[in-house]
Order: structure tokens, then C-alpha cells, then sequence
């Protein structure tokens, strides 16, 4: 096989910037890499643009489970990542929803096989176990009903300082990060059934041997032929100010997740803020149209990302459920107002197992996608690049092969309906009318 000599990654989110990084670190198959994104690192539309994320390793999967004791080894290890993991801990618990306690029992054994459960995981049940360990959740109510799990091993990371990090180490060796009209990817260039080129807002046509496409949620809208693979939701979150005084007796603060209520974390050092996320399916917004090689036509969901709609915060509904949390675990804030609330952009797939593969149309496998994140893949990124680079060398995992995937739900997701953002009162039309302001909140 001919010696690859250059690749182009469209996409500059976790799975890009891993995987420019990764590449780079390789023995030098790779003469010239690329990464292009409409927007400047770190990408505004990326779900890792965000003040934190949770990096853990309970997995009901045995794969994502030692995925995630790998990746938690980099973030502890590596010089990348000091002031930018925090190991503070988490609760994660459950209200008594079946699945999700299969979810935590699965995920204690898998933790439990890989030799991770003796000193670091115990099972907790009512307020009085949990305060032991979150001791700032001492004024909480309804506590009595949450069971679950503590895990020292975990904690959260600065998800946008991450990607900087990352992304800057990645210039240093050598690849070209690019944005603007000539980093915004619009279609790919064929001819027949090879990939020759892909074109940009600019005009141009940028051409390499190979193509990785990481661009998670906006990859059914660039080819609306993942439509049939992934699907598109934004979550919403929004933070709350404490007073000096207030962070101090919160900083350290372990992760507080419940699977039906939602998530939240210690107050970030510059500005005191704690940032917390409701508990629901997701939300779509199915303005996408794909016409099969038969003729139907079908709806997908596309993103609506925060760098084209500015102006947008969240639903009314999905406020009132951040405020239901909040008036559980920290009642003594609940008249906080609530600071940049927003959405967060991700791409499901039926089987939450991510999608790394060369797409089937172009069988020369000058394009490899690498999407389907299914919000499960910012604490990968210390380790995720070398996958995605694996898979560009042949040596694929058949988890994230394309195709034949079977809908298995998420426990961590409670609900069964995904509302459209138009359904909600959520969209052009709603905000000049005055229905959805930022002053709102």
C-alpha cells in the first residue's frame, strides 16, 4: 500500500483535535496534517467549548469502561493536563429508575473486573451516606430516595482549556490548524466512488490522501446520508454565581449527578461560578431533508449552534428543570439567577457506541468518519486521537463499525420522547416576539 503523505481533518472538536495531535505523534507516515473548522480552536460549536466536563469511568460497556481507566491514567499522568483535571470524586445516583440501576450495578462490575473497586467505589444510599461524602449538601431535600455510587476515581476537567491545550501542543508539532470561509467544509468533491477533494466556503477545493471526518453534530447536515446513522441533540445547561466566601466552602466539591434530576460541579476559580446541567433526552431540531436513492424523503435533525444564534439561551422548560435540581441539592440558592444558560450540540448513535470507520460509499477508504460521539466523549480525549488514527492505519474496532446498529437506549437519559427545539417555543420567530430573552434569566 502507497505510503499516505497528507490528511485533512474537518472538524476541530474533541475527536479532531485528538486526532491531529495523535497523528503527529506518529513516526512520520504522515508528511502533512491539516485540521480545518468554520471556527478558531477552541470551535465555538464543539461540546467541548464548555467550562467543564465530567471525566469517570462508569460504564455499563466493558469497552468504554477500560477506555475510560486509560484515558483517567493520561489525565492523571501527563504534563498536558496539570490545572486542567480536577480529581474531586463524584456521586452518581438514581432515583430508583430499573435501568438506570442495572446502569450502576454493570457498571460497579466492570469497575470491579478491571481490579478499580477496593478503595476507590462504595455503594450509597440517602442523604446521610451521600453528606458524607459531599458534605456541602448538607441543606439538600429529597435526598432520602437517591441511591447509587461514590467513586474517588473521577472528577471533571476545563473542557475549553483542554481543547486549547491540546490543539496548541498539536501546532507546535506541525500540524495547520485552519478556520474561516477556507476552514468551513460546505461538500466533499468526488468523482465516481473516490473522495478527490473537499470544498469550503472560500471557493477553494482542498485536497489530501485521506480525510477524517470529525465533526459530531453537524455531520448528518454535511452528509445527510448519516442521518440514517446518527442523530443530532443539543442538552441544556446554565451556571450560578457564589459569593467568595460561598466558593470557598464549595471548592473541592465532588461531582453530583442523579440520573432522573441532572449534574453539577465545584464552582470554577475565576468566576465562582457552578455550572449545572437538567436531566431529560435531549432536544432535536429536524430541519434536515435527505432524498434516498429511491426518492423519499425523510426530516433529520441538524444543530443550532450558539456561534450562529447568539442571541438564544434555552427553553422555558428546560430552565424550570436546571431550577428543580437546584431547589433539591442546593436550596439555599434557588433565587440565583441563572447565568448563560445555553444548549450543547451532540450526535447519537442508536447504540451509543461511537462511529469510527471508512465511509462504505468510497470503498478506496479515502474518507474514515469519526463522529457519534452520544455525549460520551470529551473524557477521551487524551486517547481518543490514537483510536481514530488506528482506524485510519486498517485497525478498526468493530463497535464503531458503520451500519447494522440496533437502538438500545440510554439509562443515563430518562425519558422517551426528544422534543423539537420549534415545539417548545425555542426558535427565530419566538425571540423577536420577546418569548426567550437572555434577560429572562
Amino acid at each position: 500500500m502507497q505510503e499516505d503523505k497528507s490528511v485533512l481533518i474537518i472538524g476541530s472538536g474533541t475527536f479532531g483535535t485528538s486526532t491531529a495531535y495523535h497523528l503527529a505523534l506518529r513516526d512520520g507516515s504522515y508528511k502533512s496534517i491539516k485540521a480545518i473548522d468554520k471556527n478558531p480552536l477552541p470551535s465555538i460549536d464543539s461540546a467541548a467549548y464548555d467550562l467543564n466536563k465530567i471525566i469517570r469511568t462508569e460504564y455499563d460497556e466493558p469497552l468504554y469502561a477500560s477506555l475510560a481507566l486509560e484515558a483517567l491514567r493520561e489525565w492523571r499522568s501527563s504534563p498536558l493536563w496539570k490545572g486542567i483535571f480536577h480529581e474531586t470524586g463524584w456521586i452518581v445516583t438514581t432515583c430508583g429508575d430499573p435501568a438506570a440501576v442495572e446502569h450502576l450495578r454493570k457498571s460497579y462490575e466492570n469497575l470491579k473486573k478491571e481490579g478499580q473497586v477496593e478503595g476507590n467505589v462504595e455503594f450509597v444510599e440517602g442523604k446521610d451516606e451521600i453528606v458524607k461524602f459531599v458534605p456541602q449538601l448538607s441543606n439538600a431535600k429529597g435526598l432520602q430516595t437517591w441511591k447509587g455510587l461514590w467513586n474517588r476515581q473521577a472528577g471533571w476537567a476545563h473542557a475549553k482549556n483542554a481543547l486549547t491545550k491540546m490543539g496548541t501542543e498539536a501546532q507546535k508539532l506541525g500540524v495547520e490548524f485552519v478556520s474561516g470561509p477556507g476552514g468551513t467544509m460546505t461538500r466533499l468533491r468526488t468523482e465516481g466512488d473516490r473522495v478527490v477533494g473537499v470544498e469550503v466556503a472560500s471557493g477553494e477545493v482542498l485536497t489530501a490522501n485521506r480525510y477524517i471526518l470529525c465533526t459530531g453534530a453537524a455531520s448528518p447536515a454535511l452528509l445527510p446520508e448519516l442521518s440514517k446513522e446518527l442523530w443530532s441533540k443539543c442538552w441544556t445547561l446554565g451556571h450560578i454565581e457564589l459569593t467568595e466566601e460561598e466558593a470557598k466552602q464549595f471548592k473541592g466539591m465532588p461531582i453530583v449527578d442523579n440520573h432522573e434530576l441532572g449534574f453539577m460541579f465545584e464552582p470554577d476559580e475565576e468566576n465562582r461560578w457552578i455550572k449545572i446541567c437538567n436531566a431529560f433526552p435531549g432536544y432535536q431540531y429536524r430541519k434536515g431533508e435527505f432524498t434516498d436513492e429511491k426518492g423519499r424523503t425523510s426530516k433529520y435533525s441538524i444543530p443550532r449552534y450558539a456561534s450562529d444564534h447568539p442571541e438564544e439561551t434555552i427553553p422555558e422548560e428546560a430552565e424550570k428543570g436546571i431550577r428543580t435540581f437546584l431547589d433539591a441539592v442546593l436550596p439555599q440558592f434557588s433565587d440565583r439567577p441563572l447565568l448563560e444558560a445555553r444548549t450543547c450540540w451532540c450526535t447519537d448513535s442508536p447504540d451509543s457506541h461511537y462511529l469510527i470507520d471508512t465511509h462504505p460509499a468510497y470503498p478506496g477508504g479515502e474518507l474514515l468518519l469519526a463522529t457519534g460521539d452520544s455525549g460520551h466523549a470529551f473524557k477521551m480525549i487524551p486517547i481518543i486521537g490514537k483510536y481514530i488514527a488506528d482506524a485510519l492505519d486498517g485497525k478498526k474496532k468493530k463497535e464503531w463499525s458503520y451500519g447494522s446498529r440496533k437502538d438500545t437506549g440510554d439509562p443515563t437519559r430518562p425519558g422517551d420522547k426528544v422534543k423539537d427545539l420549534r415545539d417548545v417555543g425555542f426558535d427565530a420567530d419566538a425571540l423577536l416576539e420577546g418569548k426567550t430573552q437572555a434577560s429572562e434569566l
